[in-house]
């Protein structure tokens, strides 16, 4: 009888092994029936987390150096003058002085009405005035005449010179050159408050005929004021 021949069992393939975080690998079947050890898969690293760079601090300013003054003996002082005691100061002997009213100036020695009254400053001068040709005619530059009365308060005022009398011609005649404005080339004082003046044109200009305007303008020496017209009729 022919003899059984007894038949090999193949062995059973190993189980698969699950890892967690790696994929299965799949194994050759083993024909000697063991078991080969499973391959370690290394595990990838955990991504690490960025981090921000801090910002470098700013470095401190450095401090001058200042250089110690070298020690220098201390000045001194020079000894006090002894203070000697003040002596009394003794007050000045109060003195009375007699209050005096505001008064116009004394009329002068000559003044023919010493017996007037003081008149208040805002009286003013009363001026009034007349003119005359005299030997002024057309062609010729003889003066001509004015005669001015000044009064102040109804009394005469007789203490006027040149000096107080500015004479301005207004309207001028056609033809004149020149006029006879602050020409006055005669004074006279009466002495009772009368002015003779006289004028003529400047440059020894001719007269024209026609009627010749001018204002008269006077001032006394105790700042009052007055004034008038006057007109000369030269033919």
């Amino acid at each position: 009888m022919a003899k059984k021949v007894a038949q090999k069992k193949t062995a059973k393939p190993a189980p698969k092994s699950k890892a967690a975080p790696t994929k299965a690998v799949k194994k050759p079947a083993n024909p000697t029936g063991k078991t080969a050890p499973a391959k370690k898969v290394p595990a990838k690293p955990a991504a690490k987390p960025k981090v921000k760079k801090a910002a470098p601090a700013p470095k401190a300013a450095k401090k001058p150096t200042v250089a110690t003054p070298a020690t220098q003996p201390k000045p001194t002082l020079p000894a006090k003058k002894p203070t000697l005691p003040k002596r009394p100061v003794e007050a000045p002997a109060e003195t009375s002085i007699p209050a005096t009213a505001p008064s116009s100036p004394p009329p002068p020695r000559d003044d023919p009405y010493p017996d007037r009254p003081t008149m208040a400053p805002e009286v003013p001068l009363t001026v009034s005035a007349q003119g005359s040709p005299g030997m002024a005619s057309r062609g010729n530059s003889h003066p001509a005449n004015i005669l001015a009365v000044v009064t102040c308060g109804g009394w005469p005022v007789t203490d006027l010179s040149e000096d107080d009398f500015t004479i301005m011609e207004h309207f001028e005649v056609p033809g004149q050159v020149g006029p006879f404005s602050n020409n006055i080339t005669s004074f006279r004082n009466a002495g009772s408050g009368a002015y003779l003046l006289q004028v003529r044109p400047i440059n020894h200009a001719p007269w024209m005929p026609g009627h010749h305007l001018a204002q008269l303008l006077v001032s006394s020496p105790d700042f009052r004021q007055g004034q008038t017209a006057v007109k000369i009729i030269v033919r």
